[in-house]
């Protein structure tokens, strides 16, 4: 399964830094609607009970853990993150809960896994963190990782609906100096997806006026998705 041995570093980034605050952080920003998102994410995914999930970007392993036990022990979940200090934690709380899932530091633009490899790949609220390199080496990875018919599953800021959601948004890029944001903020997801190679591109549901979730499709046919990136 695994391509190579040594760990490549990201120029994206991670937020390393602040792993030890990230699960009361999000909490709070969220004013407890963490679970709720999540709920819904998993509500989209459409698991079966032998698939092989990746999640990208994991974080501290929330949305992953609660992949092990949709799967209940039969299928295999793994939950990668550029922040060590983000896998160390979601260790912790998988040893804690005895979950099967797996985690591990990896970076999205370099998938350390064989082509063909997953049912599923699921990312939560983790492209607006990268540049537009980035995710396009990110979906061509998820598109080579992915079985063909294989699903990728995006939840993440895209093109504001409400104004209150655009005044967030952008205020948010420009205070922030975040512009890793602009291609999520312009819509721009479902292009990137489809440049990787991915089709039936969708937008399966929208919330607070600013959060979409994304479904796309690796084809059957599996054509050439694009050159692994450097």
């Amino acid at each position: 399964m695994s391509r190579n041995q040594n760990r490549p570093l990201t120029r994206g980034r991670d937020l390393n830094h602040v792993a030890w605050l990230y699960d009361p952080l999000i909490e709070k920003l969220s004013f407890g609607r963490e679970q709720r998102f999540r709920a819904k994410t998993m509500t989209l995914l459409d698991l079966f009970p032998e698939a092989r999930v990746l999640d990208v970007g994991c974080g501290t392993g929330t949305l992953t853990l609660m992949i092990a036990d949709a799967l209940d022990n039969q299928g295999e979940i793994i939950g990668i993150d550029a922040a060590p200090r983000m896998i160390a934690i979601a260790r912790k709380k998988a040893l804690s809960s005895g979950s099967v899932a797996q985690f591990r530091v990896g970076i999205a633009e370099q998938l350390d896994f064989a082509d063909n490899y997953f049912d599923l790949t699921v990312n939560s609220m983790f492209t607006h963190h990268i540049d537009r390199e980035l995710k396009q080496c990110f979906f061509r990875e998820a598109w080579r990782t992915l079985k063909p018919g294989g699903r990728l599953i995006t939840a993440d800021i895209d093109r504001p609906t409400k104004l209150s959601a655009w005044i967030t948004g952008w205020f948010g890029r420009y205070l922030l100096l975040q512009p890793e944001l602009e291609d999520n903020l312009r819509g721009q997801l479902p292009l990137l997806m489809g440049g990787a190679g991915f089709v039936e591109i969708q937008r399966l549901a929208h919330l607070h006026g600013m959060i979409t979730f994304f479904s796309a499709q690796k084809p059957l046919a599996d054509p050439p998705g694009g050159t692994q990136c450097k």
